[in-house]
């Protein structure tokens, strides 16, 4: 080959070979005969928007990186047949991807090997890596299941853990970085979550690796931030949120070249956009720079098949397992089967089953409803029942009953007093009523009586206070937390905690951000606190919560067996994910868990609570199958968590003709 210089441009003399290098922000490709070559020119101009030169191309990354430009590029060149020549930065990333390839196709053929069980890689030689580590076999004892999800994490590497929640996939991780240590192919983990996630890690730690590994919450304003990461030492957990790791994306990229990183990613379906938004394009490039990368959910498609693909392309960010977003969003819909048995040997899943828990037992209650609150329901439905008979056909009858918000009803059944108020969870304003009779008892509600299901619970709660133990009452509705809260505290002598939407998760960015003048405001209250302290208490004490805030990450089962429902909505999967709250792995053998529910009655006679419960009935097994089944498939939850609460067309049928008197509810 012979060449020549012109400026700072290397000219290309030989036809069939093709220099790449990097110009300032631009990618400069050079050969003459590109520029005239059919696929190149439809390459270059049409598919990436390049700038055509006398000697080749001059292209700019549109979307990704450079390094994701330069490697498109070379692969284009390599299968038209061209002598590639790369120079610099371009080799080093073109390098690095022949390399992920390569590692690529070894972790795929051991995981399978693994899975057919041919694996080299045996469990008694994982736990004698992990006791010369230090970890402590007796306070922390991998069960049957915890060892099939270390070995698969070894073996694959970049692995995807989405055993069902409870199931112990914190504990499994660790003992995964503590193999990892001791081998020195990893000597940094760091672990980003909802900040609910931060306490169970840190406990696992203590429990399992107890003064050999430093956990440390990456808290607090941009300096402090980096203050911690200038501290970083071998051996130690970052904690982070994904607002914290989307700001320091930089930093943590550095920090991920200057030390062998593990990056796990846990609850990762709140990375689940299938066109990125601001958490998944920064984990993706934090996962480039990391050597081992791990994703942990327990429900890793609340909505399709598709949610997978964020968190598929942060174990393998070169798009490996997932290939384009289009064809994979193509895929989904064509043969979703045939994409599980792509990623299969990466994935890993526990049922519920396999943890060995005892059934926890499921009780019923009835509420009668007394005159004003039994009035107030009548009205309401007597108001869906008017929505109903003015409209014209079935279609046009179950939109009413859609736009009436049967949630209102719920309400009603429930506390009448949260119709007074707005609700912004489930986006309803203050009830506005051209009843005036209706108004007037709403009004003065709260000085007339006491809701039903209030004193039905405090009932329940007796036995279970007297004996010292602890109870979780959940509620949907924000103001009846509220009230319920007041309520039980002025008739209780223990401890009444809160938690609910309004208390921080550690999420929002603000959180992480600087008070005004620079200074960190003071630590404010937050959901994990409370509920540490509700955990801490000695003997009986109470949780008034509601299930969005507390289906993830939540754990209530060391020191609470007993749940007390004060309502359901028609959301199945968040009802059965609230049960797993106490109902999960490292639940003693004898622990029996108890699980109330209260259903309002009028005369003895069924309520809409009725309709709910033959609702989740219906749902529940198809639901569990997929919530804590051996397979993994989507939930199907509408996008909107509303239309769950609000019920679907079978669910609204059955409220129509239960208001019009054509099909009581199951009793």
């Amino acid at each position: 080959m012979g060449g020549r210089h012109e400026g700072n441009v290397l000219r290309i003399v030989d036809s069939r070979h093709v220099k790449i290098e990097v110009d300032g922000d631009e990618l400069v490709v050079i050969q003459p005969n590109l520029t005239t070559n059919r696929r190149a020119r439809m390459m270059f101009g049409s598919m990436l928007g390049s700038r055509p030169i006398t000697d080749g191309w001059r292209c700019f990354p549109r979307q990704g990186t450079m390094d994701d430009l330069a490697v498109r590029v070379h692969t284009f060149l390599q299968r038209e047949g061209w002598s590639v020549i790369l120079t610099g930065s371009v080799r080093v990333a073109v390098e690095r991807s022949l390399e992920r390839k390569r590692s690529f196709q070894r972790t795929h053929q051991a995981a399978e090997e693994l899975r057919s069980g041919h694996s080299p890689l045996r469990g008694a030689q994982v736990l004698e890596r992990l006791a010369e580590f230090g970890w402590d076999g007796t306070r922390r004892r991998l069960l049957d299941h915890q060892e099939r999800g270390v070995l698969h994490g070894l073996t694959a590497v970049n692995a995807a853990n989405f055993s069902v929640p409870g199931s112990g996939k914190t504990a499994t991780t660790l003992a995964i970085a503590a193999a990892h240590f001791q081998a020195n192919t990893v000597d940094l983990l760091v672990v980003v979550g909802p900040l609910a996630c931060f306490q169970p890690w840190e406990a696992e730690a203590a429990a399992a690796l107890d003064g050999i590994v430093d956990t440390r919450r990456v808290r607090g304003s941009r300096r402090m931030r980096h203050e911690i990461y200038q501290s970083v030492q071998p051996r130690q957990i970052l904690l982070l949120s994904y607002a914290t790791s989307a700001s320091d994306r930089l930093r943590l990229t550095e920090l991920c070249d200057s030390f062998k990183t593990m990056l796990v990613v846990d609850e990762s379906h709140r990375i689940k956009r299938f066109n990125g938004g601001v958490w998944a394009p920064a984990l993706q490039e934090i996962a480039r720079h990391a050597r081992v990368r791990i994703i942990l959910s327990g429900t890793p498609m609340p909505h399709s098949g598709r949610d997978l693909y964020s968190q598929l392309n942060v174990l393998w960010p070169a798009a490996e397992l997932t290939g384009p977003r289009d064809k994979f969003a193509a895929d989904v819909e064509r043969d979703f089967g045939q994409v599980l048995l792509r990623i299969q040997p990466f994935m890993l899943r526990t049922p519920k089953e396999a943890l060995g828990l005892r059934p926890y037992e499921v009780m019923w209650h009835d509420a009668d409803l007394q005159d004003t609150q039994k009035d107030i329901y009548d009205l309401i439905a007597s108001g869906f029942r008017r929505r109903i008979e003015q409209a014209d056909d079935w279609t046009d009858k179950i939109d009413a009953l859609k736009r009436g918000r049967p949630i209102r009803l719920l309400q009603a059944a429930t506390n009448p007093n949260t119709l007074n108020g707005s609700d912004r969870q489930y986006r309803l304003p203050k009830l506005e009523n051209p009843n005036p009779t209706l108004m007037e008892r709403l009004a003065t509600y709260e000085e007339r009586e006491t809701p039903a299901k209030f004193q039905v619970a405090l009932k329940i709660m007796g036995p279970i206070i007297e004996g010292g133990g602890k109870v979780v009452c959940w509620s949907n509705f924000i103001s009846n937390l509220d009230q319920f809260t007041v309520y039980v505290r002025k008739r209780i002598s223990v401890p009444v905690f809160q938690v609910d939407g309004r208390l921080p998760v550690g999420d929002e960015a603000e959180y992480d951000s600087p008070g005004p003048g620079g200074q960190r405001p003071q630590e404010s209250e937050t959901r994990e606190r409370v509920i540490a302290r509700f955990l801490r208490v000695k003997g009986a004490a109470v949780l008034v919560t509601n299930p969005a805030s507390c289906s993830e990450s939540i754990s209530l089962h060391h020191g609470c067996h007993d749940a007390i429902y004060l309502d359901r909505t028609y959301d199945c999967a968040l009802f059965l994910q609230s049960i797993d709250r106490i109902h999960r792995l490292g639940l003693s053998s004898d622990a029996n868990v108890s699980i109330h529910i209260i259903r309002s009655t009028i005369d003895g006679l069924p309520t809409i609570d009725h309709l709910v419960e033959a609702s989740l009935l219906r749902k529940e097994e198809r639901m569990r199958r997929l919530l804590e089944g051996a397979e993994l498939a989507p939930i199907g939850q509408d996008a909107d968590p509303l239309t769950e609460a609000d019920g679907d067309d079978h669910d609204l049928e059955a409220l129509m003709r239960y208001l019009l008197g054509e099909e009581a509810p199951l009793e």
